[in-house]
């Protein structure tokens, strides 16, 4: 039984690398492909495809309400979603508004064919990491639900610690694809601050390509320079303009929206270091210093993990200092 697929991915380069990852498979077939949430219930309603292969990440549609759409419209047609996030609360979001699996874009290559057939098959796929045991659907019905109270942290002693025990996770640290434009990018900063205030204050945004391979850094001054006010091009205004106000119009003007349309890779910094995680703390403290950097992204396997930065290490040395 061949089961039939509509693509719904907005970069052409990932649509090409899904069918080439399906290609050859005589029991699966593409019959259609969509950029955006619009195109989706269109094709759906045209091709009555078995199973939608849908990117979580498409810009200018809200990607959750699209789903809860599909299912009510077509409660045959089963979804999977494609993403780069692994925040769990995310995870539980895509499951609730109807999709039946969920697989992480860097992952895709290994686990496609699989998370395709088991879907399919009236089952349910989850990438390993999103779940506690296996892609059944209690642990599905359980990730909906929400995740059982946290075991309460046993005090450790500080130079036992290791890098992974203080970093920011990365599905709490915001990290976005190439092709967001910096708009999108201010929002999704703001979003986290919003989201974690007291905890931490996001400084900067990591750059992924579509395999989720790391590219960049995308600093809060990356941001601003991004969005080409004079001042940051020509040093020499100041000189004619000491409190720069007659560039007030020009800095907050509609230039800046035009800017704002940016892709963040145009304007990104690149990696300068990076730790792995089971690294001791010592390690992350001589690099930042050496490297004169705030901030490392965190390996573990070869894979980025979480964010490290210079104010937690800070405090963890304070409390040896002055005491917790």
């Amino acid at each position: 039984m061949v089961i039939t697929i509509l693509l719904a991915v907005q970069l052409d380069s990932m649509r090409q690398s899904l069918r080439s990852i399906m290609s050859g498979r005589e029991s699966l077939a593409v019959i259609g492909e969509a950029a955006d949430g619009s195109a989706v219930m269109t094709l759906a309603r045209e091709l009555s495809p078995d199973l939608v292969l849908f990117d979580m990440e498409m810009p200018g549609t809200v990607n959750l309400e699209v789903i809860r759409r599909l299912r009510q419209e077509f409660p045959a047609v089963k979804v999977l979603a494609l993403a780069i996030h692994s925040d769990k609360r995310f995870v539980r979001a895509t499951l609730k508004a109807g999709a039946a699996g969920y697989v992480l874009k860097y992952l895709a290559h290994e686990e496609l064919l699989e998370a395709v057939t088991r879907v399919r098959n009236n089952g349910s796929y989850l990438s390993p990491g999103l779940e506690a045991a296996d892609s059944s659907q209690t642990t599905i019905n359980n990730l909906v639900q929400g995740p059982p109270p946290p075991k309460k942290k046993e005090a450790t002693i500080p130079y036992t610690k290791k890098i992974k025990d203080l970093m920011i996770p990365l599905e709490d640290y915001p990290h976005i694809p190439y092709w967001f434009t910096l708009r999108q990018a201010m929002a999704i900063v703001r979003e986290a601050s919003i989201k974690f205030e007291g905890s931490f204050e996001p400084r900067a945004v990591l750059v992924f390509d579509e395999k989720y391979q790391l590219m960049g850094m995308l600093t809060l001054r990356d941001i601003i320079r991004g969005l080409e006010p004079k001042f940051a091009k020509d040093a020499g205004i100041i000189k004619a303009d000491p409190s720069l106000a007659v560039l007030m119009g020009d800095m907050f003007g509609p230039g800046m929206k035009e800017a704002s349309q940016k892709a963040v890779s145009e304007v990104m910094s690149p990696i300068r270091v990076t730790v792995n995680g089971d690294d001791p703390i010592t390690k992350a403290l001589f690099l930042m210093i050496q490297e004169n950097v705030g901030m490392m992204p965190v390996l573990l396997d070869k894979k980025v993990v979480g964010m490290v930065r210079m104010s937690e290490l800070f405090k963890e040395i304070s409390d040896v200092v002055l005491g917790n």
